[in-house]
């Protein structure tokens, strides 16, 4: 993400300070959601129904509209501001007020790491382009009349077995998933996957990804099947989601609207006039919505 530069004077080089820091975080947005760069208050996604598919031609172009779905993504602004009292800024002999700064460049770096996962985590219950839950058994098959698919998968367990059979499931239901026309959305199959689990998973899922051998046996199907993600934000210690993200069809948009601006009211400000108290912010605009179903699988360990 950029950063845009505003012309006030930081005390100290703290603008310069927070710039140093800014995204130095790992980037979920990236690996987990297409990004949509957006010039308005919302963004209408109407083309993530499937485009059609190809067909002979015999006599003239059989014309298709796009799918009837609807999404819309609203964007939101997001702050965090930072009050400092002047004469801590001048007597700053600790590096206090430095830290913080850092911590602030650090924090808003992370944020749109934070929306990713929560997007996932409340994927059970809120609504994708189809009307349904994002995660969730009665996704339509439009192409065979009342019939369904499912993401929402039940898992066997979190030992190292269970793990590697879920993992070949989740890889086989997203496999199987299909478009509007009945043909399989994911083509001729799937090469980048990426599997994001809560910290206690991590075990066991660098085993399942990583060991050559596992329980005296070959562990080829799923050495390197997938890249690996443990996020600590993950609330359920036993659920995890495995995610396509080789292709512009990702689970996730990130809709970026306007980047972080970072911005300072110091001595020419009524607070610093007045109680000498110097404010330091940031604020951004953007969200986190659901692209594809399709992309992403959970797996419930009850």
């Amino acid at each position: 993400m950029s950063v845009l530069y505003t012309p006030n004077s930081l005390e100290k080089g703290l603008k310069t300070l927070f710039l140093q820091h800014f995204a130095s975080e790992v980037s979920l947005v990236n690996a987990l959601a297409f990004i949509e760069r957006s010039d308005s208050d919302s963004e209408s996604y109407d083309w993530l129904g499937q485009v059609p598919q190809m067909q002979e031609f015999i006599d003239e172009r059989r014309t298709a509209p796009l799918s009837n779905t609807k999404y819309t993504i609203t964007n939101k602004t997001y702050e965090a501001t930072l009050a400092v009292n002047r004469d801590d800024l001048a007597d700053n002999k600790t590096g206090s007020v430095q830290r913080r700064i850092q911590q602030m460049a650090l924090r808003a770096s992370a944020f749109p790491n934070k929306l990713t996962i929560d997007a996932l985590i409340n994927a059970t219950t809120d609504l994708c382009y189809d009307g349904t839950a994002f995660f969730g058994n009665s996704h339509p098959a439009r192409a065979d009349e009342g019939s369904t698919q499912d993401n929402l998968l039940a898992g066997t367990g979190t030992t190292v077995a269970a793990f590697s059979a879920d993992l070949s499931s989740a890889k086989a239901a997203m496999l199987g998933f299909s478009d509007e026309a009945g043909e399989p959305f994911h083509g001729d199959g799937v090469v980048g996957l990426t599997c994001v689990v809560p910290a206690g998973l991590e075990k066991v899922a660098r085993e399942v990804l990583g060991a050559s051998m596992i329980s005296n046996t070959s562990n080829v199907a799923h050495q390197g099947m997938a890249e690996l993600i443990v996020s600590p934000r993950l609330s359920d210690a036993n659920d995890w989601y495995l995610c396509r993200t080789d292709a512009a069809a990702k689970a996730l948009i990130f809709q970026d609207r306007q980047p972080v601006e970072f911005e300072a009211l110091e001595g020419n400000s009524d607070a610093g006039f007045s109680r000498r108290q110097y404010q330091y912010g940031v604020s951004a605009r953007y969200n986190v919505g659901y692209g594809f179903w399709q992309s992403a699988t959970k797996t419930v360990n009850s």
